[in-house]
């Protein structure tokens, strides 16, 4: 988007003229997010550019537009279309009532426009001075999407990339437990596998159940840190992960995340085991699997969950 900006605000340098390869998504958010003023006219798109009272031909007149072909879209500048309305030569095709209408309405506008000496003035919507900027350009690339608000406490966090996958897929409730089996009319389980109470989902597997509430008092209280131990009122890991992340010393932070991810993991494996092996919910079963790969993940460079556990005395409340 920059290389558009450069091309529009400074048309003298000796790459402006060469088609340069941008996406048409990117060219159509460029063409929302600049406003025109016009002076001589010459360095401003006729037919696509925003300087008829900050709209574009295509907002005021689409029918008209439609009968424009792309090429003379893409290099008649105003000053050229309005020497001699030589812009009408530019409709090709029957117009419609509709686009007959439009016409006389946009013939009327121009005819009481008049061009002047001083340069054509590019400004960027988002930005007070004026000036294009990238971190508005992105922004405003992502207006719409789906937010991820945990993002930098996971994918940022020491831990193997199909543990984060995990976590992401639990956050979002795209783990195939008993809600979304049900829903597609697939086998599940009646209740929740580990408590043997509520139907199951993600979001009481790693939090509200009374399996996964044990085995997060279990897992907290060697670290002082049992005080965060998810209450029967969480509804949502991410929630719970957030606010205890809140809680945290700085220093122990990082550690922290790994730990949250190891242990949704540990609960969820042993969930699987259970559906699938037929084995038994067991908390110390659990609890020594965690221990296990607790350690494997420290040998393997989680220095955080080093610092998590040298660091505990900080924690204590």
């Amino acid at each position: 988007m920059r290389w558009l900006w450069i091309e529009k605000t400074k048309p003298d340098r000796p790459w402006a003229s060469l088609e340069i390869p941008v996406h048409s998504n990117t060219t159509a958010m460029f063409a929302i997010l600049i406003v025109t003023t016009v002076g001589s006219g010459q360095n401003t798109l006729f037919w696509t550019d925003h300087w008829l009272h900050g709209c574009c031909l295509e907002d005021i007149a689409p029918n008209v537009f439609k009968c424009v072909p792309l090429k003379l879209r893409k290099k008649r500048s105003v000053y050229e279309a309005l020497q001699n309305n030589s812009w009408v030569a530019d409709i090709i095709g029957a117009l419609g009532w509709h686009g007959l209408a439009e016409y006389l309405e946009l013939w009327d506008t121009l005819n009481n426009w008049h061009l002047n000496t001083t340069d054509d003035v590019h400004q960027w919507k988002f930005e007070t001075s004026g000036i294009i900027s990238t971190r508005s350009a992105y922004r405003n690339l992502f207006v719409g999407s789906v937010s991820f608000e945990p993002w930098k406490r996971l994918w940022k966090s020491w831990a193997p990339s199909k543990c984060k996958t995990f976590i992401w897929l639990a956050i979002r409730n795209r783990c195939w437990t008993a809600d979304r089996l049900q829903k597609r009319g697939l086998p599940h389980p009646v209740r929740c596998p580990l408590c043997d109470q509520p139907d199951e989902t993600i979001q009481h597997l790693l939090t509200s159940c009374v399996f996964a509430r044990q085995f997060w008092f279990s897992v907290l209280q060697p670290l002082n840190l049992a005080h965060l131990m998810p209450s029967r009122t969480i509804s949502s890991f991410a929630e719970w992960w957030r606010r205890s992340w809140k809680k945290i010393p700085k220093q122990l932070k990082k550690g922290f995340n790994s730990m949250c991810i190891l242990g949704a993991w540990t609960l969820w494996k042993h969930r699987n085991a259970c559906v699938f092996d037929g084995v038994s919910p067991n908390l110390q079963q659990a609890l020594h699997n965690y221990k296990d790969e607790f350690q494997l993940w420290q040998f393997s460079g989680a220095k955080g969950l080093a610092a998590l556990v040298s660091g505990r005395a900080l924690t204590q409340t």
